[in-house]
C-alpha cells in the first residue's frame, strides 16, 4: 500500500497524495477560521447558555460519529473497497497492528481525510451559523463544536496511542473528555469489536450494545463482514 507505514517505517506523501493532504487540511483551517470570525462578531448576549449548552451535545455528537465511521471501517470495509480504501480505510485499519502508527503519519496526512469529511458539515455551520435566537444559538453551539471536534478526531486519537502526548492534551486525558489510552485500550483488546469510539469514549457504552444489534440484523439479511485486522 503505497504511503502506508509498516512496523518500523516512517510514512511519507508526496506529490499528489501531499497536495491533498494539504488542500484538505487548508480548506478546514479557513472554514474554522471563518466560523471563529463569525462567532467574535456576534453578540450572544441573552443567547450565551444556548450556544454553551449546545457544545457538549455538538462534542458528543461528534463522538457518535467517530464510533460509526470507525465500525464501518473495521467491519465492512478494507483496504480494496474501491475509492477509499486505499487512501481512507487502509491508513486507519493499520494501527489494529501497530497502534503506534498513527504518531508516525506527518500532521497533515494524519488529519487530512478527517479534515476532508468534516468540509460539507463546516460549510453548512457557516451558512446557517445565527445566535439570534435561543433555539438557532444552542443549534450554532452544537455544529460548530461537532464540526470543528470531527476536523481533530484523527489527531485525539493518535493522542490516545502517544507515549506523550502534550500536558494539555493528558490533562483532558485524565478529566474524561478526550480518550485517553486506558479507555481506548478495551478497542485493541480481542477482535477489536467493542469501543469504537476515538474522540472522547462517551458514546462507548451506548454504541456498543446498539452496534451489535445492528451488526446481527446486518448478518441476518446477508451483508458479509471482513476480518477486522489486515494481515502485516
Amino acid at each position: 500500500m503505497t504511503g502506508i507505514a509498516r512496523r518500523g517505517q516512517t510514512a511519507t506523501r508526496s506529490g499528489r497524495a501531499g497536495l491533498a493532504d494539504a488542500l484538505a487540511v487548508a480548506a478546514a483551517v479557513a472554514l474554522v477560521s471563518s466560523l471563529g470570525s463569525r462567532l467574535a462578531a456576534s453578540r450572544l448576549g441573552a443567547h450565551d447558555w444556548a450556544f454553551l449548552a449546545g457544545a457538549p451535545v455538538g462534542f458528543f455528537m461528534a463522538d457518535v460519529a467517530s464510533a460509526v465511521v470507525h465500525w464501518l471501517f473495521d467491519t465492512y470495509f478494507g483496504p480494496h473497497t474501491p475509492i477509499i480504501g486505499r487512501h481512507v480505510v487502509a491508513p486507519f485499519r493499520e494501527h489494529h497492528l501497530a497502534p503506534e502508527a498513527l504518531m508516525r503519519h506527518g500532521l497533515l496526512e494524519r488529519n487530512a481525510n478527517n479534515c476532508l469529511a468534516a468540509l460539507p458539515l463546516l460549510a453548512v455551520t457557516r451558512a446557517v451559523f445565527d445566535v439570534g435566537a435561543t433555539w438557532r444559538a444552542f443549534g450554532s453551539g452544537c455544529l460548530a463544536t461537532a464540526s470543528v471536534t470531527l476536523c481533530v478526531s484523527n489527531q485525539i486519537h493518535a493522542w490516545a496511542h502517544a507515549q506523550h502526548p502534550p500536558t494539555f492534551v493528558q490533562w483532558l486525558q485524565r478529566a474524561g473528555v478526550l480518550l485517553g489510552a486506558e479507555r481506548h485500550a478495551a478497542h485493541h483488546q480481542g477482535a477489536h469489536t467493542s469501543a469504537y469510539a476515538t474522540v472522547s469514549g462517551w458514546s462507548n457504552p451506548l454504541l456498543d450494545r446498539a452496534l451489535a444489534c445492528l451488526e446481527a440484523v446486518l448478518a441476518a439479511a446477508g451483508v458479509a463482514r471482513q476480518s477486522r485486522v489486515d494481515p502485516p
